[in-house]
């Protein structure tokens, strides 16, 4: 099923949006691509999020230590800080070629899957870490990656529609771990690590199949373009983010960092304050956040569409805004059903963020070779604020007491639409 859409005339840049190279008609949604793009990153996400569910348990039978485990398991997020960045501002370079960044992710997906697949099977504690540690490091190194092949097959304007569609199967991966939770790892463990790893390996196969036979727009405009490579090095990558007088891809970065740690917070911390201040059990405090996963996944494709013929930055802010208001309801009318309606309006607000963060990212990027850079810098931003954002609420609500922590998580949103606020740069309206 070959990508290609009306061929006519082009209207307008890459800059603005709207971009014909070379013939080719980008101005409308890539379907076919978005849908390659969508399964890539489905395929990605199951192992993780197996990973995240099954992992800790398998620790469990050599420490007994809840520190140690989460010490651990906190690990594959300190090596994406590192190794994220680093091969995704690789991959930019094989970004207009033949192949793309495809090769990442053919040699990346089945060296992964074979150590999850050893998870398992270890016997001691070292041949545990060992298969841990290379499934993370292996791992991280084509996750942004797979996400960067969003942009180099759709235009800019068409970016956040297929970037939600690729958070759409990031969300019912959490279906597919469940499921093979509940139905094989109590009845056979190496199977059950082996289901994730098939999905892996046969998905970025299926994806790499099908993107092979869709048009690149990262190629054509290259192509068209006939430009030397201009991708900056890793080092005047990080330089040029403090240099100059237009600061306005800092300031995305530390309102990524805010953002995602104020959700992250949200989450982490549901389940403890539903018990302390709403008296509810540990399953019920857990199932508080299902309305708000269902409202996440109503929204997230009509958020991308108005976002995708609006101001994106203006959406943006207005959805840390109603993420703030959706907490304040739950501070206001401390009952079950009110905190549950309270977390769904959070979830619509978070939505808002979800899709156009790393959307604004590529946006105010260099060039389009540098996409995968700063899909990697998104990555490694939001990666950070996961891991302080429950950490700072924490210590607020240590200061306080839980009766708070909608009220503090609210002004942390706040905080956020103020910092993103800072972004002035045009580019990051489109």
């Amino acid at each position: 099923m070959r990508d290609i859409t009306t061929t006519g005339a082009g209207e307008g840049s890459a800059g603005n949006g709207v971009a014909s190279t070379q013939g080719k008609d980008f101005r409308r949604l890539r379907r076919g691509a978005a849908v390659m793009t969508a399964l890539a990153v489905f395929s990605q996400e199951a192992v993780w999020n197996f990973y995240d569910a099954q992992v800790p348990a398998v620790l469990r039978e050599y420490t007994a230590s809840a520190a140690v485990i989460g010490f651990l398991m906190g690990m594959d997020n300190l090596f994406g800080i590192f190794i994220q960045p680093y091969f995704a501002h690789r991959s930019d370079k094989l970004a207009p070629r033949k192949w793309g960044r495809l090769p990442y992710i053919l040699v990346g997906a089945p060296v992964a899957a074979f150590f999850f697949v050893l998870i398992p099977w270890a016997h001691n504690m070292w041949t545990l870490l060992f298969c841990i540690f290379c499934f993370a490091i292996v791992g991280n190194a084509f996750k942004s990656v797979t996400e960067a092949l969003v942009p180099d097959y759709q235009s800019p304007r068409h970016r956040g529609k297929a970037y939600a569609m690729a958070k759409v199967s990031t969300a019912l991966t959490i279906g597919v771990s469940a499921g093979v939770s509940y139905f094989v790892v109590d009845k056979n463990l190496p199977l059950a690590f082996m289901i994730p790893a098939a999905l892996l390996v046969i998905g970025m196969l299926l994806a790499a199949w099908g993107l092979r036979r869709c048009d690149s727009y990262i190629a054509e405009e290259s192509a068209e373009q006939a430009e030397p490579d201009s991708t900056q090095t890793i080092k005047d990558l990080f330089v040029s983010l403090f240099s100059g007088a237009n600061k306005s891809r800092l300031w995305m970065i530390v309102a990524i960092f805010a953002t995602a740690g104020t959700w992250s917070a949200l989450r982490s911390q549901g389940t403890p304050y539903a018990m302390e201040v709403l008296g509810l059990t540990k399953g019920e405090g857990g199932a508080l956040v299902l309305p708000g996963g269902v409202a996440f996944i109503a929204a997230i494709l009509p958020v991308a569409i108005l976002s995708d013929r609006g101001n994106r930055m203006l959406i943006c802010r207005l959805g840390c805004v109603l993420f703030s208001a959706g907490c304040l309801v739950a501070l206001c009318f401390p009952t079950t059903v009110m905190t549950a309606i309270g977390l769904a309006i959070a979830s619509v607000g978070y939505s808002a963020f979800a899709v156009n963060g790393v959307v604004i990212m590529w946006n105010l990027a260099p060039d389009n070779r540098s996409v995968g850079a700063y899909t990697g810098l998104y990555s490694v931003a939001s990666a950070c604020g996961a891991t302080v954002g429950p950490a700072v609420v924490g210590t607020l609500i240590d200061l306080t007491s839980w009766h708070y922590m909608m009220l503090h998580i609210a002004l942390l949103a706040l905080l956020s639409a103020a910092l993103m606020g800072l972004v002035k740069d045009r580019r990051a309206t489109v």
